[in-house]
């Protein structure tokens, strides 16, 4: 049997010290670092959803649907904030995005006016104009979009945001009866009916 020399032991014992006080430190530094910081300033894990405007009574800001293809198989759609926002009609081949211009009148009137814009680089869906009355009705399956919220304890650091479908409710204004006014000559006016999304 071969003894050890007490300078060996306390040697060992040391490294192992070091290496245990080391590994500690190790890991209380990021606390340490975020304990300096403002509260804002430490980041939180958030889901992104997009953001869909909340109309009011009677508004229509928000996501509009057609709820029929329009001048063969075209389907169209817009959303805006009650004043401007963009449109989208796509099938057939085609998928053109552009902007919208609405002006409200007396008596739930909606004046929408689209944008020439191209579609697919060789053609333009053209500057149509549309004649609206908002009727009230359902504002669609989830009522306009998905509502926010905080999931883990209140007042803990790991709170992290997320995004929950709304329930479906009756909302004022969930309805566009519309004429659709063509530019492009060939074309006639057409009832185009739009829910909100």
């Amino acid at each position: 049997m071969i003894a050890k020399s007490p300078k060996t032991d306390t040697s060992t014992g040391r490294r192992i010290a070091c290496l245990a006080l080391g590994a500690a430190m190790a890991l209380t530094a990021p606390l340490a670092a975020q304990a300096g910081q403002n509260k804002s300033e430490v980041a939180t894990p958030r889901i992104a959803v997009p953001h869909v405007p909340v109309p009011g009574p009677g508004g229509v800001a928000g996501c509009w649907s057609a709820q029929r293809l329009i001048y063969g198989p075209h389907a169209f759609s817009f959303c805006t904030n009650g004043r401007y926002g963009s449109y989208q009609v796509h099938g057939g081949g085609l998928n053109c995005n552009g902007n919208v211009t609405l002006t409200q009148g007396r008596g739930g009137a909606v004046t929408v006016q689209l944008s020439r814009s191209p579609c697919n680089g060789r053609t333009d869906w053209s500057a149509d104009t549309l004649q609206c009355r908002n009727t009230g009705g359902y504002a669609g399956g989830w009522n306009g979009g998905w509502n926010g919220g905080y999931g883990g304890t209140m007042g803990s650091r790991d709170r992290s945001e997320v995004a929950v479908p709304r329930v479906a409710v009756p909302a004022a204004g969930g309805r566009l009866d519309c004429t659709y006014y063509p530019a492009a000559p060939g074309y006639r006016a057409t009832g185009l009916a739009l829910v909100r999304n």
